[in-house]
């Protein structure tokens, strides 16, 4: 009888052994998980925190992202250094750059975030895992660690992606590195919820010029007041940034309709202007473009029929204007040079 059962353990000694090689998922048994959980989601809430390493000061972001399928998107960035909030929103009526503070609204017609998806957005992250067929993969710490190649149109120098995320999907971490390896965007998510239920008017425009009501961080000064918008009186503010072979030339003061404009002309390699105004108006419409953060706001970037590009941003109630034929990644830096610089 022993001897007739010995047989038996040794077999299933082997099926137990070769049930747990073979228990083990693959990168592709993972990757078509990730994709089954992304297809069958409903929707998501998460809270993070956005690093940008864009110059010798890190600028730090809370993020809130809520998105209802198919294509209710509500993202609010919260400046740390500057205390203010904007918000992306995507509704049935289209996609708006809000400004509360400023009771400002840029309208526009535009793919985002199919086109050009950033960091932030939990699609961005997934599609970047699955779409690249290079990708490595690893765990750590009972989280699957994986890198991959980045793809973001505004900036050349980030190649790429390493993104955290739980055995059931959720991200912890992402960064975004350069050729040398090093991070220039850090997201570290505090909070993430699959499938959450949303009020009745969550994204609605009107609702969501008072941020308050939605549970985001209030927009507050350092005194604890409300921002108000500066008066009309601003100095000229030159970018610290100029493309290699542009240079600076006539600064002309213009007034329009009872408001002062400024518009700063370059030429040489990249023909460009810079209009500068504090308009009265608060809402403006774009029949195009996408969202694009600068790292100190949220602009609004087109692209014209000659192949010009327009971005335009508000900083500190001055609205900013730069067209011209440069491509998106100086536009973005000439634009990102306008932060901390004070009038002339």
């Amino acid at each position: 009888m022993k001897r007739a059962a010995l047989p038996l353990v040794f077999m299933l000694v082997f099926s137990l052994l070769l049930g747990g090689c073979f228990g083990q998922k693959t990168p592709e048994d993972v990757v078509s998980d990730l994709s089954g959980t992304l297809g069958k989601m409903s929707g998501y809430k998460s809270q993070a925190v956005l690093t940008m390493q864009t110059g010798s000061t890190p600028m730090e972001y809370d993020v809130q992202v809520w998105y209802e399928k198919p294509n209710n998107y509500r993202v609010a960035l919260t400046s740390k250094q500057r205390g203010i909030t904007q918000i992306i929103l995507r509704n049935g009526e289209g996609v708006f750059v809000l400004t509360p503070h400023l009771n400002k609204s840029f309208r526009f017609q535009s793919g985002w975030p199919e086109n050009n998806g950033p960091l932030y957005l939990y699609e961005t992250l997934a599609r970047s895992i699955i779409d690249d067929a290079e990708r490595q993969m690893k765990m750590e710490e009972k989280q699957y660690v994986f890198e991959v190649k980045a793809n973001y149109s505004g900036n050349r120098s980030l190649t790429k992606q390493k993104i955290w995320m739980t055995e059931d999907f959720k991200p912890t971490h992402a960064e975004i590195m350069d050729s040398s390896m090093q991070p220039l965007v850090k997201i570290n998510f505090t909070e993430f919820m699959f499938n959450p239920s949303f009020e009745k008017d969550a994204f609605d425009k009107d609702r969501n010029m008072t941020t308050s009501s939605l549970n985001a961080v209030p927009t507050m000064g350092t005194n604890g007041q409300v921002m108000e918008q500066p008066n009309s009186q601003f100095g000229v503010i030159v970018p610290t940034y100029v493309p290699e072979g542009v240079k600076q030339g006539d600064i002309e003061p213009v007034t329009k309709n009872g408001v002062r404009t400024v518009v700063l002309n370059y030429k040489g390699n990249y023909n460009y202007k810079l209009v500068e105004a504090r308009p009265t108006e608060v809402s403006v419409t774009y029949e195009q473009g996408m969202p694009v953060n600068l790292g100190f706001t949220v602009g609004v970037l087109a692209q014209t029929d000659d192949n010009r590009r327009i971005l335009t941003w508000e900083l500190d109630g001055v609205e900013f204007m730069l067209a011209g034929d440069l491509p998106e990644e100086e536009m973005i830096t000439v634009a990102q040079s306008t932060y901390g610089v004070g009038g002339k």
